[in-house]
């Protein structure tokens, strides 16, 4: 069983959170079991430690001055407990590049707002995602990808080190793969072959763009907004798709 939590210093938005997650959890009828709604970082930790089997955490980043932040606690958590997945939400994209930096490896990222449908898609997405995940707990987690950069000169990158792939416009057949710490790896290939091999964790968004699924914020017109406030093409044939990937359907 997934057990969720939300902790989060603004009560409005901390109730918002659970009404939509059971609103969601009724309606796809979800294996997953809503726990507490805490204010605090440190409740947060000592319901964690009580909680039986693997934890998805709605997490706030900003909890005021003086008092520790998202990174603060995620480190907390991860030191005394295993298979914790964190979503961080925060209303300041710019804290995203701030949270890929620290090495805390977030699950994903929610945008807050007063939204319901990104609320609600956002929550699904996030859920399905740690459900699926969990369904493969015995297996291996950190799954790569084996890049040929030439010269008989290969190296493995982790799945969850990518944030978006990249046809290139002035180089016959190149494919990009843009990370999460700012690099980049060009090798030969074509996306219809990459996306076979990237998997599911990955969406073809535009003809010349995949992306990582838990690495995309919001999209807007035709614009991706990806975790590190970048934004990438959506074509608007892979709209829709997109709005049905979010909503879980």
């Amino acid at each position: 069983m997934l057990n969720i939590l939300f902790c989060d210093d603004d009560p409005l938005f901390l109730d918002l959170e659970r009404e939509t997650a059971e609103k969601v959890i009724r309606r796809d009828d979800l294996p997953v079991r809503l726990g507490a709604s805490l204010s605090s970082a440190p409740e947060a930790v000592a319901f964690l430690e009580r909680c039986p089997g693997r934890c998805l955490v709605f997490l706030d980043f900003d909890f005021g001055p003086g008092k520790p932040n998202g990174l603060d606690f995620s480190r907390i958590l991860r030191r005394r407990r295993e298979g914790v997945q964190i979503v961080y939400t925060t209303n300041h994209q710019e804290k995203a590049m701030e949270i890929l930096r620290s090495g805390t490896e977030p699950f994903g990222f929610l945008e807050k707002g007063t939204d319901l449908s990104c609320l609600e898609s956002g929550i699904r997405r996030y859920m399905r995602m740690a459900l699926q995940r969990n369904g493969n707990a015995g297996e291996k987690t950190e799954e790569g990808i084996l890049l040929r950069l030439g010269a008989g000169e290969t190296v493995e990158l982790p799945l969850s080190d990518i944030l978006y792939v990249e046809a290139e416009k002035q180089i016959s057949h190149g494919i990009t793969y843009h990370t999460l710490n700012g690099s980049s790896l060009t090798v030969l290939g074509t996306m219809e072959n990459e996306g076979r091999r990237l998997g599911d964790g990955f969406l073809r968004v535009h003809r010349s763009y995949l992306a990582a699924k838990n690495q995309i914020m919001a999209l807007k017109g035709g614009y991706l907004t990806l975790s590190n406030r970048q934004e990438i093409p959506c074509s608007f044939k892979m709209r829709s798709e997109v709005r049905r990937w979010a909503a879980g359907e």
